[in-house]
């Protein structure tokens, strides 16, 4: 682990625990790589039991923080279930702010290549808690829903621990946008969180599995079968409930999740309980926002001043 020492995560007192309603096993999201290939072994597998095909995790770290000249902890977190969790601790840098991020990736790979995504936030004086899902990277277990909700608990108990000043925010890309709407929804009574930041989010599991099932030559044949996903975790029917001041952002030229789908999640937040919510004209290609300085400022204005860009 690049000679960085690993930090063993202290026993966080848990005083309370999410309903029962993220602990019960049911299908999870799909997502682009819902190909032939998973959809058949969802008809075998009866549609159940079968949210592990929809993560691509990898084990193996492509670079760390300390390539490109940043100090890290690694954090061991350990589950409800006691799955033991891995995450990198990203400290501020020059003068810490009073803000701390909980980051969540996307579907592939681990946090090695996504949290390139999310290095500037630290220049900026935000404390980063990027954590890897069970299977990805050093966690161990693997990946499927609803077991991946204990792994943000997991993660959030930890900030909210040892971190209790600070302002607590989830930021989420892609997948990692739709477990943060679903977590939120149902934790913001039991955990103090200041924002949510969402980058190319997914409507729901049903419609995207028919957006891909319809682009792929192989899979149209599938097509008719999606009408049998569970629409339970549909970001677009749990954002009205959240009331945490939210920031939404998706590009036009996003190829692997449509632009419609942000929207759609950004009117169903709007509807629902007064709160801060703002929309983001983002750039690029999919979860490439941070790339531009002008969506990296508009969104520490939020996280900040909790304002929306115009």
């Amino acid at each position: 682990m690049s000679g960085v020492q690993a930090e063993e995560s202290a026993v966080v007192p848990v005083n309370k625990t999410l309903p029962e309603v993220l602990k019960r096993r049911q299908w999870g999201p799909l997502f682009r790589r819902f190909l032939l290939s998973t959809v058949l072994m969802i008809l075998m597998a009866g549609c159940s039991g079968t949210t592990a095909y929809f993560f691509y995790p990898q084990s193996i770290w492509l670079s760390t923080p300390e390539d490109v000249g940043l100090p890290y902890k690694n954090i061991i977190l350990t589950a409800a279930d006691g799955t033991r969790l891995h995450s990198w601790w990203l400290p501020a840098q020059g003068s810490s702010g009073n803000t701390v991020v909980l980051y969540l990736h996307g579907n592939a790979q681990n946090i090695s290549t996504h949290s390139h995504s999310i290095y500037w936030l630290t220049q900026e004086g935000v404390d980063v808690l990027a954590l890897d899902y069970r299977g990805f990277g050093a966690s161990q277990g693997e990946t499927s829903l609803p077991d991946v909700f204990q792994d943000i608990e997991a993660a959030t108990r930890w900030v909210k621990y040892h971190y209790p000043e600070k302002r607590f925010f989830i930021l989420g890309q892609s997948i990692g946008a739709s477990l943060a709407v679903n977590f939120v929804a149902k934790a913001e009574g039991f955990y103090e969180i200041d924002g949510l930041v969402l980058d190319a989010p997914f409507e729901g599991f049903g419609t995207i599995a028919r957006e891909v099932t319809r682009k792929n030559f192989m899979a149209w044949l599938i097509y008719p079968f999606t009408i049998f996903v569970p629409g339970r975790w549909d970001p677009v029917d749990l954002a009205e409930s959240i009331s945490v001041p939210t920031l939404v952002m998706h590009s036009k030229d996003d190829q692997v999740i449509p632009y419609s789908h942000g929207r759609s999640v950004f009117k169903a937040l709007a509807a629902g309980k007064k709160r801060t919510v703002c929309w983001l004209e983002s750039r690029g290609g999919h979860i490439a926002s941070f790339n531009y300085d002008a969506i990296r400022s508009a969104t520490l204005r939020f996280m900040i001043e909790g304002k929306c860009t115009e």
